[in-house]
Protein backbone atom coordinates (compact mmCIF):
# COMPACT_ATOMS: atom_id res chain seq x y z
CA UNK A 1 0.00 0.00 0.00
CA UNK A 2 1.14 3.27 -0.98
CA UNK A 3 2.47 5.58 2.53
CA UNK A 4 0.00 8.24 2.77
CA UNK A 5 -1.64 20.58 13.40
CA UNK A 6 -0.85 23.80 13.60
CA UNK A 7 1.04 23.17 17.04
CA UNK A 8 1.04 25.92 19.77
CA UNK A 9 2.29 26.48 23.61
CA UNK A 10 0.86 29.12 25.78
CA UNK A 11 3.41 30.98 27.02
CA UNK A 12 3.83 32.12 30.50
CA UNK A 13 4.63 32.21 33.65
CA UNK A 14 5.44 29.30 35.98
CA UNK A 15 3.99 29.89 39.41
CA UNK A 16 4.99 28.49 42.41
CA UNK A 17 1.60 26.30 43.40
CA UNK A 18 3.43 23.89 40.72
CA UNK A 19 5.34 23.10 43.95
CA UNK A 20 2.27 21.26 45.10
CA UNK A 21 1.81 18.29 42.90
CA UNK A 22 2.48 15.10 44.74
CA UNK A 23 2.60 11.54 43.35
CA UNK A 24 -0.82 9.69 43.12
CA UNK A 25 -1.36 5.97 43.01
CA UNK A 26 -2.88 4.17 40.27
CA UNK A 27 -5.79 3.07 42.18
CA UNK A 28 -6.73 6.31 43.25
CA UNK A 29 -7.63 7.49 40.29
CA UNK A 30 -10.58 5.75 40.20
CA UNK A 31 -12.11 8.48 42.80
CA UNK A 32 -13.10 11.11 41.52
CA UNK A 33 -11.83 13.73 44.16
CA UNK A 34 -8.58 12.40 43.44
CA UNK A 35 -9.37 13.35 39.39
CA UNK A 36 -9.85 16.43 40.43
CA UNK A 37 -7.06 17.19 42.86
CA UNK A 38 -5.01 15.90 40.02
CA UNK A 39 -6.05 18.22 37.37
CA UNK A 40 -6.33 21.24 40.17
CA UNK A 41 -2.63 21.28 39.74
CA UNK A 42 -2.83 21.71 35.76
CA UNK A 43 -4.11 25.04 36.74
CA UNK A 44 -1.25 26.35 37.52
CA UNK A 45 0.85 24.94 34.83
CA UNK A 46 2.26 27.33 31.98
CA UNK A 47 4.83 28.23 29.66
CA UNK A 48 5.88 26.27 26.80
CA UNK A 49 8.12 24.13 28.88
CA UNK A 50 7.01 23.21 31.78
CA UNK A 51 3.54 22.56 29.52
CA UNK A 52 5.27 19.83 27.55
CA UNK A 53 7.61 18.44 30.29
CA UNK A 54 3.87 18.00 31.78
CA UNK A 55 2.42 16.46 28.92
CA UNK A 56 5.37 14.27 28.87
CA UNK A 57 5.04 12.89 32.86
CA UNK A 58 1.22 11.81 32.42
CA UNK A 59 2.32 10.09 29.15
CA UNK A 60 4.44 7.55 30.47
CA UNK A 61 2.07 5.55 31.76
CA UNK A 62 -0.89 5.56 29.18
CA UNK A 63 -3.44 3.73 31.36
CA UNK A 64 -2.63 6.28 34.25
CA UNK A 65 -3.09 9.42 31.64
CA UNK A 66 -6.79 7.65 30.50
CA UNK A 67 -8.05 7.54 33.15
CA UNK A 68 -7.12 11.13 34.04
CA UNK A 69 -9.07 12.06 30.96
CA UNK A 70 -12.24 9.55 31.30
CA UNK A 71 -11.99 10.96 35.07
CA UNK A 72 -12.07 14.84 33.81
CA UNK A 73 -14.81 14.22 31.43
CA UNK A 74 -16.86 12.71 34.17
CA UNK A 75 -15.97 16.07 36.78
CA UNK A 76 -19.75 17.45 37.81
CA UNK A 77 -20.71 20.76 36.74
CA UNK A 78 -19.34 22.70 39.65
CA UNK A 79 -16.32 21.20 39.92
CA UNK A 80 -15.84 22.04 36.18
CA UNK A 81 -15.69 25.37 37.01
CA UNK A 82 -12.53 24.75 39.18
CA UNK A 83 -10.45 24.47 36.27
CA UNK A 84 -9.47 27.10 33.90
CA UNK A 85 -7.77 27.38 30.10
CA UNK A 86 -4.45 26.07 31.62
CA UNK A 87 -5.50 22.63 32.49
CA UNK A 88 -8.46 22.33 29.63
CA UNK A 89 -5.63 22.52 27.33
CA UNK A 90 -2.95 20.37 28.88
CA UNK A 91 -5.93 17.43 28.85
CA UNK A 92 -7.09 18.31 25.61
CA UNK A 93 -2.86 17.86 24.56
CA UNK A 94 -3.30 14.52 26.11
CA UNK A 95 -6.50 13.46 25.29
CA UNK A 96 -5.14 14.43 21.92
CA UNK A 97 -1.57 12.25 22.23
CA UNK A 98 -4.04 9.03 23.15
CA UNK A 99 -6.21 9.69 20.21
CA UNK A 100 -9.27 9.92 22.42
CA UNK A 101 -10.39 12.43 20.06
CA UNK A 102 -13.93 12.71 21.88
CA UNK A 103 -12.60 13.76 24.61
CA UNK A 104 -10.11 16.38 22.95
CA UNK A 105 -12.37 18.28 20.95
CA UNK A 106 -14.92 18.33 24.46
CA UNK A 107 -11.52 19.79 26.62
CA UNK A 108 -10.82 22.05 23.90
CA UNK A 109 -14.13 24.01 23.63
CA UNK A 110 -14.21 24.65 26.85
CA UNK A 111 -10.57 25.74 26.34
CA UNK A 112 -11.59 28.40 24.10
CA UNK A 113 -14.36 29.19 26.61
CA UNK A 114 -11.33 30.45 28.54
CA UNK A 115 -9.55 32.14 25.97
CA UNK A 116 -12.50 34.06 24.47
CA UNK A 117 -13.52 35.80 28.00
CA UNK A 118 -9.69 37.03 28.22
CA UNK A 119 -9.83 38.05 24.31
CA UNK A 120 -6.66 36.08 24.08
CA UNK A 121 -5.40 35.73 20.43
CA UNK A 122 -2.33 33.50 21.00
CA UNK A 123 -4.72 31.23 23.20
CA UNK A 124 -7.82 31.07 20.56
CA UNK A 125 -5.33 29.92 17.74
CA UNK A 126 -3.80 27.61 20.21
CA UNK A 127 -7.02 26.19 20.64
CA UNK A 128 -9.10 26.78 17.29
CA UNK A 129 -5.96 25.35 15.21
CA UNK A 130 -5.61 21.48 16.81
CA UNK A 131 -9.66 21.59 17.11
CA UNK A 132 -9.99 22.02 13.63
CA UNK A 133 -7.20 19.26 12.97
CA UNK A 134 -9.39 16.70 14.64
CA UNK A 135 -12.16 17.40 13.10
CA UNK A 136 -10.44 17.29 9.77
CA UNK A 137 -8.73 14.12 10.35
CA UNK A 138 -12.19 11.97 12.07
CA UNK A 139 -13.60 13.21 8.59
CA UNK A 140 -16.05 15.32 10.06
CA UNK A 141 -15.80 18.18 7.21
CA UNK A 142 -19.47 19.53 8.11
CA UNK A 143 -18.35 20.79 11.62
CA UNK A 144 -14.88 21.53 10.35
CA UNK A 145 -16.01 24.15 7.75
CA UNK A 146 -18.38 25.40 10.17
CA UNK A 147 -15.38 25.64 12.62
CA UNK A 148 -13.06 27.24 9.98
CA UNK A 149 -15.74 29.81 9.05
CA UNK A 150 -16.35 30.63 12.79
CA UNK A 151 -12.42 31.30 13.33
CA UNK A 152 -12.12 33.81 10.12
CA UNK A 153 -14.72 35.60 11.28
CA UNK A 154 -12.96 36.67 14.16
CA UNK A 155 -12.01 39.81 14.90
CA UNK A 156 -10.02 41.95 17.85
CA UNK A 157 -9.56 45.42 17.88
CA UNK A 158 -6.25 45.11 20.43
CA UNK A 159 -3.75 44.34 17.15
CA UNK A 160 -1.21 42.70 19.07
CA UNK A 161 -3.72 39.98 20.42
CA UNK A 162 -5.07 39.74 16.67
CA UNK A 163 -1.82 38.70 15.35
CA UNK A 164 -1.96 34.86 15.99
CA UNK A 165 -5.21 35.12 14.71
CA UNK A 166 -4.37 36.93 11.27
CA UNK A 167 -1.19 33.99 10.79
CA UNK A 168 -3.42 31.27 11.14
CA UNK A 169 -6.64 32.59 9.02
CA UNK A 170 -4.46 31.44 5.73
CA UNK A 171 -4.23 28.01 6.47
CA UNK A 172 -7.46 27.83 8.00
CA UNK A 173 -9.01 29.11 4.87
CA UNK A 174 -7.47 26.26 2.88
CA UNK A 175 -8.31 23.93 5.60
CA UNK A 176 -12.03 24.91 4.75
CA UNK A 177 -11.73 24.78 0.76
CA UNK A 178 -10.60 21.13 1.69
CA UNK A 179 -13.70 20.81 3.59
CA UNK A 180 -15.83 22.01 0.71
CA UNK A 181 -14.33 19.90 -1.55
CA UNK A 182 -14.59 16.77 0.48
CA UNK A 183 -18.09 17.71 1.11
CA UNK A 184 -18.93 17.48 -2.77
CA UNK A 185 -19.10 21.43 -3.06
CA UNK A 186 -16.08 20.87 -5.86
CA UNK A 187 -17.20 23.75 -8.14
CA UNK A 188 -17.14 26.42 -4.87
CA UNK A 189 -14.14 24.88 -3.44
CA UNK A 190 -12.17 25.49 -6.95
CA UNK A 191 -13.37 28.61 -7.43
CA UNK A 192 -12.14 29.83 -4.20
CA UNK A 193 -8.49 28.70 -4.70
CA UNK A 194 -8.59 29.90 -8.00
CA UNK A 195 -9.61 33.84 -7.09
CA UNK A 196 -6.84 33.26 -3.28
CA UNK A 197 -4.14 32.59 -6.72
CA UNK A 198 -5.53 35.12 -8.94
CA UNK A 199 -5.14 37.60 -5.91
CA UNK A 200 -1.69 36.16 -4.76
CA UNK A 201 0.10 34.60 -8.27
CA UNK A 202 3.64 34.46 -5.85
CA UNK A 203 1.85 32.40 -3.30
CA UNK A 204 2.89 29.18 -4.66
CA UNK A 205 0.72 27.27 -1.48
CA UNK A 206 -2.30 28.14 -3.28
CA UNK A 207 -1.19 26.55 -6.20
CA UNK A 208 -0.76 23.64 -3.80
CA UNK A 209 -3.99 23.56 -2.34
CA UNK A 210 -5.60 24.01 -5.96
CA UNK A 211 -3.56 20.77 -7.16
CA UNK A 212 -4.78 18.66 -4.43
CA UNK A 213 -8.27 19.66 -4.62
CA UNK A 214 -8.54 18.38 -8.53
CA UNK A 215 -6.57 15.28 -7.40
CA UNK A 216 -8.80 14.78 -4.69
CA UNK A 217 -12.10 14.61 -6.86
CA UNK A 218 -10.35 12.78 -9.93
CA UNK A 219 -9.63 15.35 -12.25
CA UNK A 220 -6.01 13.99 -12.45
CA UNK A 221 -5.04 14.92 -15.86
CA UNK A 222 -5.24 18.98 -14.24
CA UNK A 223 -3.79 17.61 -10.89
CA UNK A 224 -0.55 16.20 -13.28
CA UNK A 225 -0.52 19.69 -14.60
CA UNK A 226 -1.02 21.58 -11.48
CA UNK A 227 1.63 19.72 -9.93
CA UNK A 228 4.38 19.89 -12.67
CA UNK A 229 3.92 24.11 -12.79
CA UNK A 230 4.10 24.19 -8.86
CA UNK A 231 7.72 22.03 -9.37
CA UNK A 232 8.79 25.31 -11.85
CA UNK A 233 7.59 27.64 -9.23
CA UNK A 234 8.93 26.10 -6.26
CA UNK A 235 12.16 26.05 -7.86
CA UNK A 236 12.41 29.34 -9.45
CA UNK A 237 11.31 31.23 -5.66
CA UNK A 238 14.49 32.49 -4.80
CA UNK A 239 12.51 33.40 -1.63
CA UNK A 240 13.96 29.70 -0.60
CA UNK A 241 16.83 28.84 0.81
CA UNK A 242 18.55 25.67 -0.75
CA UNK A 243 17.77 23.05 2.01
CA UNK A 244 14.40 24.47 2.34
CA UNK A 245 13.52 24.60 -1.74
CA UNK A 246 14.68 20.72 -1.73
CA UNK A 247 12.72 19.79 1.05
CA UNK A 248 9.49 21.34 -0.97
CA UNK A 249 10.37 19.80 -4.16
CA UNK A 250 11.43 16.58 -2.81
CA UNK A 251 7.54 16.61 -1.44
CA UNK A 252 5.94 17.72 -4.50
CA UNK A 253 7.68 15.27 -6.44
CA UNK A 254 6.35 12.35 -4.30
CA UNK A 255 2.84 13.84 -4.72
CA UNK A 256 3.18 13.77 -8.08
CA UNK A 257 4.44 10.24 -8.54
CA UNK A 258 1.16 8.63 -7.28
CA UNK A 259 -0.61 11.14 -9.53
CA UNK A 260 1.50 9.00 -12.04
CA UNK A 261 0.56 6.23 -10.35
CA UNK A 262 -3.46 6.92 -10.77
CA UNK A 263 -3.16 7.83 -14.47
CA UNK A 264 -1.24 4.54 -15.00
CA UNK A 265 2.05 6.24 -15.92
CA UNK A 266 4.05 3.62 -14.20
CA UNK A 267 7.17 4.42 -15.64
CA UNK A 268 7.52 7.99 -14.53
CA UNK A 269 6.12 7.34 -11.28
CA UNK A 270 8.69 5.03 -10.99
CA UNK A 271 11.33 7.12 -12.64
CA UNK A 272 10.37 9.50 -9.75
CA UNK A 273 10.71 6.88 -6.69
CA UNK A 274 13.89 5.83 -8.26
CA UNK A 275 15.58 8.95 -7.86
CA UNK A 276 14.03 9.85 -4.25
CA UNK A 277 15.60 6.10 -3.24
CA UNK A 278 18.77 7.37 -4.75
CA UNK A 279 18.66 10.36 -3.06
CA UNK A 280 17.55 9.25 0.31
CA UNK A 281 18.54 5.46 1.19
CA UNK A 282 16.98 5.30 4.52
CA UNK A 283 13.54 6.93 3.67
CA UNK A 284 11.64 4.00 4.01
CA UNK A 285 8.87 5.30 2.58
CA UNK A 286 10.25 5.62 -1.07
CA UNK A 287 11.50 2.17 -0.67
CA UNK A 288 7.97 0.99 0.20
CA UNK A 289 5.99 2.79 -2.62
CA UNK A 290 8.42 2.17 -5.42
CA UNK A 291 8.67 -1.64 -4.44
CA UNK A 292 4.48 -1.39 -4.12
CA UNK A 293 3.40 -0.12 -7.45
CA UNK A 294 6.12 -2.74 -9.16
CA UNK A 295 4.24 -5.12 -7.79
CA UNK A 296 0.54 -3.84 -8.20
CA UNK A 297 1.89 -3.90 -11.77
CA UNK A 298 2.96 -7.13 -11.81
CA UNK A 299 6.54 -5.48 -12.54
CA UNK A 300 10.37 -6.49 -11.10
CA UNK A 301 8.33 -8.46 -8.51
CA UNK A 302 11.90 -9.96 -7.19
CA UNK A 303 13.43 -6.09 -6.95
CA UNK A 304 9.61 -5.25 -5.83
CA UNK A 305 9.89 -7.55 -2.44
CA UNK A 306 13.62 -6.72 -1.65
CA UNK A 307 12.69 -3.00 -1.55
CA UNK A 308 9.80 -3.23 0.97
CA UNK A 309 11.45 -5.51 2.70
CA UNK A 310 14.23 -3.21 3.43
CA UNK A 311 12.01 -0.28 4.11
CA UNK A 312 10.57 -2.52 6.78
CA UNK A 313 13.89 -3.01 7.91
CA UNK A 314 14.69 0.79 7.84
CA UNK A 315 12.16 1.64 10.12
CA UNK A 316 13.13 -0.88 12.66
CA UNK A 317 15.98 0.40 12.88
CA UNK A 318 14.38 3.73 13.33
CA UNK A 319 12.38 2.93 15.93
CA UNK A 320 15.35 1.53 17.77
CA UNK A 321 16.83 5.12 18.11
CA UNK A 322 13.72 6.09 19.86
CA UNK A 323 14.43 6.14 23.62
CA UNK A 324 11.85 4.78 25.81
CA UNK A 325 9.75 3.80 23.01
CA UNK A 326 6.31 2.15 24.43
CA UNK A 327 5.92 -1.62 23.42
CA UNK A 328 2.15 -0.56 21.58
CA UNK A 329 4.59 1.56 19.43
CA UNK A 330 7.15 -0.99 18.48
CA UNK A 331 5.36 -2.49 15.66
CA UNK A 332 5.45 -2.45 11.90
CA UNK A 333 4.13 -0.28 9.72
CA UNK A 334 0.88 -1.49 8.62
CA UNK A 335 0.99 0.13 5.09
CA UNK A 336 4.71 -1.81 4.56
CA UNK A 337 3.19 -4.85 5.92
CA UNK A 338 0.37 -4.80 3.19
CA UNK A 339 3.04 -4.52 0.50
CA UNK A 340 4.84 -7.08 1.70
CA UNK A 341 1.83 -9.08 1.54
CA UNK A 342 0.68 -7.66 -1.90
CA UNK A 343 4.06 -8.88 -3.53
CA UNK A 344 4.22 -12.11 -2.20
CA UNK A 345 0.17 -12.51 -3.21
CA UNK A 346 1.55 -12.06 -6.56
CA UNK A 347 4.35 -14.71 -6.55
CA UNK A 348 1.12 -16.77 -4.87
CA UNK A 349 2.58 -17.07 -1.34
CA UNK A 350 -0.71 -17.09 -0.13
CA UNK A 351 -0.06 -18.07 3.52
CA UNK A 352 2.69 -16.03 4.14
CA UNK A 353 0.95 -13.30 2.70
CA UNK A 354 -2.36 -13.90 4.63
CA UNK A 355 -0.32 -13.88 7.67
CA UNK A 356 1.00 -10.34 7.25
CA UNK A 357 -2.29 -8.82 6.17
CA UNK A 358 -4.15 -10.61 9.56
CA UNK A 359 -1.36 -8.88 11.42
CA UNK A 360 -1.73 -5.71 9.52
CA UNK A 361 -5.17 -5.06 10.51
CA UNK A 362 -5.22 -5.42 13.86
CA UNK A 363 -3.53 -2.05 14.00
CA UNK A 364 -6.09 1.28 13.19
CA UNK A 365 -3.77 2.40 10.76
CA UNK A 366 -4.75 -1.08 9.29
CA UNK A 367 -8.45 -0.42 8.79
CA UNK A 368 -8.19 0.75 5.09
CA UNK A 369 -9.78 -0.12 2.72
CA UNK A 370 -7.34 -1.17 0.36
CA UNK A 371 -5.31 -3.77 2.46
CA UNK A 372 -8.72 -5.24 3.71
CA UNK A 373 -9.43 -5.44 -0.30
CA UNK A 374 -6.17 -7.12 -0.41
CA UNK A 375 -6.93 -9.74 2.07
CA UNK A 376 -9.92 -10.50 0.62
CA UNK A 377 -8.45 -10.88 -2.17
CA UNK A 378 -6.07 -13.39 -0.46
CA UNK A 379 -8.78 -15.32 0.95
CA UNK A 380 -10.53 -15.83 -1.87
CA UNK A 381 -7.41 -17.12 -3.64
CA UNK A 382 -6.98 -19.74 -1.21
CA UNK A 383 -10.75 -20.81 -1.92
CA UNK A 384 -11.71 -19.11 1.40
CA UNK A 385 -14.87 -17.37 -0.25
CA UNK A 386 -17.36 -16.51 2.88
CA UNK A 387 -14.09 -14.98 5.14
CA UNK A 388 -13.51 -12.98 1.69
CA UNK A 389 -17.10 -11.74 1.15
CA UNK A 390 -16.95 -10.66 5.00
CA UNK A 391 -13.53 -9.32 4.56
CA UNK A 392 -14.81 -7.38 1.60
CA UNK A 393 -17.96 -6.05 3.16
CA UNK A 394 -15.72 -5.01 6.43
CA UNK A 395 -14.16 -3.01 3.79
CA UNK A 396 -16.60 -0.55 2.27
CA UNK A 397 -17.42 0.97 5.76
CA UNK A 398 -13.63 2.12 5.62
CA UNK A 399 -13.62 3.91 2.27
CA UNK A 400 -12.87 7.65 2.51
CA UNK A 401 -14.68 10.68 0.36
CA UNK A 402 -11.63 10.67 -2.72
CA UNK A 403 -12.16 9.40 -5.90
CA UNK A 404 -9.49 6.93 -5.90
CA UNK A 405 -11.13 5.47 -2.47
CA UNK A 406 -14.37 5.31 -3.76
CA UNK A 407 -13.59 3.97 -7.32
CA UNK A 408 -11.59 1.06 -5.06
CA UNK A 409 -15.51 1.25 -2.94
CA UNK A 410 -17.39 0.48 -6.26
CA UNK A 411 -14.48 -2.97 -7.23
CA UNK A 412 -14.90 -4.15 -3.80
CA UNK A 413 -18.75 -3.84 -4.11
CA UNK A 414 -18.58 -5.67 -7.68
CA UNK A 415 -16.35 -8.67 -5.90
CA UNK A 416 -19.14 -9.13 -3.35
CA UNK A 417 -21.72 -9.27 -6.05
CA UNK A 418 -19.48 -11.62 -8.19
CA UNK A 419 -18.80 -14.28 -5.29
CA UNK A 420 -23.03 -14.46 -3.92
Amino acid sequence: MLNRVVAFFISGILVNLLLIASPITANAFYQEDTVLKTVLVFNFITGEEPVKNKIIEVLKNNEKAKRIVEGAQKLNPADEKKLNGNAYWLLARVAQELRENEAAVDFYNKFLVDAKKLGSGQKMAAGYGPLIQILFDTKKYKECEKLCSEFLDITLEDEAAFIPILRLKPVVFRRMVLCQSRLGEVDKAIERVEKLYKDQPDNWLNLELKARILREVGRTVDAEKAYQDLIVKIDSDKRLGKEEKEEFLEEIKYTLSNVYVELKKIDKAADILKALVEKNPDNPTYHNDLGYIWADNDLNLEEAEKLIRKAIEIERGLRKKIKNLKPEFDKDNSAYLDSLAWVLFKKKNYAEAKKLLVEAIKDEEGQHIEILDHLGDIHYAMGEKAEATKVWKDALSFAGTSKREQDKKKEVEKKIEKNK
